[in-house]
Order: C-alpha cells, then structure tokens, then sequence
C-alpha cells in the first residue's frame, strides 16, 4: 500500500495507524508531495515505489492542478497494471471530478476514503487502512466512516474528554485560560506544544483548558468556543491558530463577543534549524498567518512556543516527518508573560506604570513615529485619553500630533552618555563584546 499527501497531518495518522495495525495489514509506504513537485522526481519515484504497489492513495489539499503531471503519470500507470488508484480532493471543495476521472476506484468507494479522512482520528485512520488493504487484495474488515467532532476539549493526560471532566478540573477557583489549538494537530499526534504549555501554566497557578478546532470561521466551531468560554468564565484566552477569525461584515468577530484578551503563542512552519541560524527570526508565511493577521483579532503577540523539526531518520513506512518540536524556553517565556499579565491586573491602577513605545528612525529627520499608513502619534493622544478617562493620572496631553513630536524631541529625555557606560558596564561580558564587533568600542 501506498500513499500520498502534501499535509503532514495526513501522513503521521497514517503511519500511527499502520504501527499500531502492522500484524494485520500489509507493508505501507508513505511521502510527502512537497519532495515530489518536478517531474523528474515524480518519475524516479514511480520506478522505485510506486510500480510494485498494489494500492495508491493520493490527496491533494489543493486539487488536480497542484499535482497534474504525478496524478496523470499514476492514472496510466495504474490502468496499465492493474493497480487500485485513488486520488482525492482536500479539504477546498467536496468533489474534484478531474481527480475521480484519473482514479480507478469506484465513485463511491473514493468517496468513502474521503470521509475517513474528512472525519479524522485513529480509528477511522485505522478503518482506512483496512479498507485499502482490501482493495489490495488482502483480507479485512472496515467499519464505516465514524463521526468526530470539529471542535471539543483535551486533556493531555487522557486524550478527548467531556465537558463533566472540564467542570470537575476547572472548580479549583483558579483563573481558567482555554487553549485553542488545531484539530488537526491531534489527529496527527502532534500536539507537544500544546501539552507543555499546558504543563507551564499550572505551574503558574492557572487553570488552562485546551480546546481543538477546526477552524474559528466554522460558525458550530465558533459557537462552541464561545460557549465554552462563558461556560468556564475564561479569564482569558491563549490561541494557536492562524489567520484572523472575525470576517467582514455581519455580527461582531468571535473575540469581540467573549471579551478577555487573546494571547497569541505561534506554532511556527518555519525550520527550527532556519529560525535558530537566520536573521529574521520567523519565515514570511508564519509573520503573516501567525502574527500580522491575528492582530486584525486584537490578539496579543505572546511569542513563538515550537518550530518545525524533521525526525533524523525514516521509519518503517519511508517516511520523514517535520513534527512541531516545543522551544522549553519560549514556553516558559509565553507562560510566563501570561502570569503577569494576572498580576497586573490585580495591581491597583495607581501602583501601575505605563510605558508607550513608538518607533524611531533616528538616522532621517522626522521619520520619529513613523509608520506606513498609521498615524502613530494620534494614535498615542487618542490612548492617552482613553487612560485618563479609564481613571489613570494622565495631564497634559497635547492637542495635536506635531505637539507630541515637539515634546519627544527635547534633548533633555535622551540618554546621557555617562549613564549610557555605566549601564553598558553592566551587561553580560558576552553580550557587550557582541555589540562591541558588530558596531565598534567607540
């Protein structure tokens, strides 16, 4: 048996199954498309692997054209030998008839397949294997496609658990945090993170509550986490997912209607080996998807908790996995930061001080508060008068934008340069020669 799938989730709830079922099933062998996007590629593996296969399974996230040419050369290689060929649709669309007309199963047997896979979790991965493993000639026994939810409640130490098991560990008294997490990070067994920053939190004296979805744009979903949400009086909220929840248009955004902060902590795509020896930190697509587009929520950036992370070597199915491996330290940076957010909101308001941090551009004049299409110092007197109104003791404010900047300007809020050696002086001995090469002892 083999299969295919651009999704990692796919792959490694696949080959759990098959681990867990080996005795009673056939050999499987296992890819990501990532490693087969040219057709030369496409063509050394159909020598190799797929040529001696009884069974191919095949799913394309985003449709036939994302994978023509190997879904083309599979289907003539399949009519050819006689091999049982399917090739399925993502989660983008309910059919692709392309990818039916090039598969030799029947329609209703590709449909089944789809619905495993569309319902997830181990026993319907498990129900898959049996059902390819019979259209490859081998004797077993399917149970139908069974229903699991979108969205529903974690326990690290017991898996999907009912909301009688949440009351019972959320009466404690303690301030209740839902985690909300990816559904499909579950079904692929690859939850870490989530677990060790659950780990994190109680040992901060909070009470979190992983929640999986499968996505906050499904209204059940969304209903479900709201409901929760006032169910458990959630103090606030820490969000993995990606993207932004609210749409355009109709009621208010699902955050909006709840009303405690949302705390964002990344589960990056990006390498770790790539974030650990780069300059910029975080790949494009995890700035956009896990940190500009959230903040369209008024999430709060928390920080990165795991990066990507290849196993070192194949397993029995061939198979090379990138699993989401926890930083330890940036989750109990996370943690950390979301335990004194707590304490600051317990701190009366008059023991409180409130720094505003604006940009500087310090090399061209007037570039001080600086932002492509933002007005960052109206947009500080606008917060200014939203502190005082809120009761803080907040005078003088300037009338208008170029007042603040007057006032920013004044030589005398800079930093002296004795007090600037003094402080240097007392940086680590690794951290001042560090700044010393790159810009010089002078």
């Amino acid at each position: 048996m083999v299969a295919l799938s651009f999704a990692d989730s796919d792959l490694a709830a696949l080959a759990d199954a098959w681990k867990r079922g080996r005795d009673d099933l056939p050999a499987l062998r296992l890819a990501p498309l990532r490693e087969l996007r040219h057709p030369m590629s496409v063509d050394l593996w159909i020598d190799r692997v797929a040529t001696h296969a009884k069974i191919i399974l095949v799913r394309l996230l985003g449709g036939y054209d994302w994978w023509s040419y190997g879904c083309d050369r599979l289907s003539e290689l399949a009519r050819r030998k006689g091999i049982a060929l399917a090739l399925l649709p993502g989660e983008c669309r309910e059919s692709d008839e392309r990818l039916f007309e090039r598969s030799t199963l029947a329609r209703n047997d590709l449909v089944a397949l789809l619905e495993y896979f569309r319902e997830g979790g181990p026993d319907n991965m498990r129900a898959l294997l049996a059902r390819l493993a019979a259209h490859s000639g081998h004797k077993a026994e399917a149970a139908p496609p069974a229903p699991l939810p979108r969205a529903g409640f974690y326990d690290p130490a017991q898996g999907i658990v009912s909301i009688s098991h949440i009351d019972h560990a959320t009466s404690s008294g303690k301030a209740v945090i839902p985690i909300l997490f990816y559904r499909s990070m579950l079904l692929a067994g690859d939850v870490a993170p989530v677990d060790e920053l659950y780990a994190a939190l109680i040992e901060r004296s909070l009470c979190p509550v992983p929640i999986f979805v499968s996505s906050l744009k499904d209204p059940s979903v969304a209903e479900f986490v709201e409901g929760a949400a006032r169910r458990l009086n959630a103090r606030a909220i820490v969000s993995t997912t990606a993207f932004a929840a609210g749409q355009p248009g109709g009621e208010a955004p699902l955050f909006d209607r709840i009303g405690v902060p949302v705390f964002q902590a990344v589960i990056a795509t990006t390498r770790r080996e790539a974030w650990l020896n780069g300059q910029r930190g975080l790949a494009p697509a995890d700035l956009a998807m896990h940190v500009v587009l959230p903040e369209l929520d008024g999430r709060i950036l928390a920080g990165a908790i795991s990066f990507k992370n290849a196993s070192e070597e194949a397993d029995e199915t061939g198979l090379r996995l990138q699993v989401n491996r926890p930083e330890p330290d940036r989750i109990g940076r996370v943690a950390e930061r979301i335990a004194r957010w707590f304490a600051l909101a317990e701190t009366p308001r008059r023991d409180r001080r409130i720094a505003i941090l604006l940009p500087d551009y310090p090399g061209a004049g007037g570039r001080t508060g600086y932002a492509v299409g933002l007005d960052v110092p109206a947009s500080v007197i606008a917060m200014l008068h939203d502190l005082r109104a809120e009761g803080y003791a907040v005078g003088n404010i300037p009338d208008r934008p170029r007042d603040l900047l007057r006032l920013l300007d004044k030589p005398s809020l800079a930093m002296k340069g004795k007090n600037y050696r003094e402080w240097f002086e007392r940086l680590p001995a690794p951290v001042r020669n560090q700044i010393v090469a790159s810009w010089g002892g002078s």
